[in-house]
């Protein structure tokens, strides 16, 4: 049995992520509502701490893209790419290897290819929600005021 790797994108605006459903293996298929879709996904998703990292996803460049891009970008859309493993003689998922979720952050074009990056929603600062847990034993006491005293 024969696996390759492929994409499936979910992205649209913030509380609608699956407006728009994309893979990028199955040409000319509908695998479970995913259409397909030329693109490619890439970058450092993930340091050996846990964040998350920026990435892109690569689209060719036509008026379509473009205009499709501006949208994106003017209205942080949020994107969901999720990194799968698929069995070519059916198209059908074996098994999910990775899902990174981004916004819509910048973008661009050349004579070729037009490109989205995407950041980590997650900001460990913001959200407190932090790639890694700190424990004492790691970095000591940790204050829980403002005030230090010299």
């Amino acid at each position: 049995m024969e696996y390759a790797y492929g994409h499936l994108l979910d992205i649209g605006p913030s509380g609608q992520a699956a407006q728009y459903r994309f893979q990028n293996y199955a040409i000319n298929q509908n695998v479970d509502g995913y259409l397909f879709l030329p693109f490619s996904f890439g970058g450092a998703v993930a340091t050996l701490q846990g964040d998350n990292l920026d990435a892109t996803i690569q689209f060719a460049n036509i008026e379509m893209t473009r205009a499709w891009i501006v949208d994106a970008l003017d209205n942080l859309w949020v994107a969901k790419v999720t990194t799968v493993l698929w069995e070519p003689s059916t198209g059908a998922v074996q098994r999910t290897l990775y899902t990174y979720w981004g916004t819509c952050s910048s973008g661009g074009w050349d004579e070729v290819n037009s490109q989205v990056s995407l950041n980590s929603v997650l900001d460990a600062v913001q959200t407190n929600i932090p790639g890694r847990r700190l424990h004492r034993w790691q970095v000591g006491s940790i204050p829980f005021t403002a005030q230090i005293s010299v």
